[in-house]
């Protein structure tokens, strides 16, 4: 009889970390954001949307102001650093450890390089593609008041993705899936390797499906 000593290994699957920011977050950027998408002249200033490839309406960086900077980008580093150590821990920071990281990173070695609000009603969506960096994130802002009723009517169907980001890696083969998605939910935060591709589907209820996303590098302490 076979042993019930079983290992699961995921060596092969590129990581996902899903986590949570805090409402604090939220509410700095979500208000830096009111400012800026319902004024023209300051979405013209401080539109983004010549560097991505999104189909959607307004996607903005984001001029937070002074005295939230320090909380809001220490958020995102914070999580770039749980990220990194996880990797580190499994055996998949590769690059890290080939050019003498440590196994203890800190926010001090995180360097985050873009970030912007994407803006998105219905019918607009964001075709396929990759990032810059080492780490990406998306964080959900707001949601339209009908996404809910929505999403639930359409998972009747038996492919539910309205509003849905996708990432997708390798080929579909027998035993393994080549296509992860993850339902939106206000103050959720995705962190994954920046080549990962991922696509976000349209949805078909009114409202604005608002979201952060951002890109960062690591650096050794020895690094300029």
């Amino acid at each position: 009889m076979m042993s019930n000593n079983v290992k699961w290994w995921e060596k092969f699957s590129p990581t996902i970390m899903e986590a949570e920011v805090p409402q604090k977050f939220i509410d700095i950027i979500n208000n830096t954001g009111d400012e800026v998408l319902k004024d023209d002249g300051l979405s013209k200033k401080f539109d983004f949307s010549d560097n991505l490839v999104g189909k959607v309406s307004k996607e903005v960086t984001i001029p937070v102001p002074d005295n939230d900077k320090d909380y809001c980008l220490s958020i995102l580093r914070q999580a770039c650093v749980r990220y990194l150590r996880a990797m580190i821990q499994t055996g998949r920071a590769y690059e890290w450890t080939k050019n003498g990281g440590n196994q203890s990173p800190s926010e001090e070695n995180i360097i985050l390089s873009q970030s912007w609000i994407v803006s998105q009603y219905k019918h607009e969506y964001n075709p396929i593609h990759t990032h810059s960096g080492h780490f990406s994130g998306v964080i959900y802002l707001k949601l339209p008041d009908g996404m809910e009723n929505h999403f639930n009517e359409e998972i009747k169907d038996h492919y539910p993705a309205s509003g849905l980001i996708e990432f997708s890696h390798g080929e579909k083969q027998d035993f393994k899936s080549d296509t992860l998605m993850f339902k939106p939910a206000v103050g959720q935060m995705l962190v994954f390797p920046n080549w990962l591709k991922h696509s976000v589907y349209p949805f078909y209820c009114e409202g604005e499906r608002r979201s952060m996303s951002f890109n960062a590098y690591w650096k050794h302490n020895d690094n300029n």
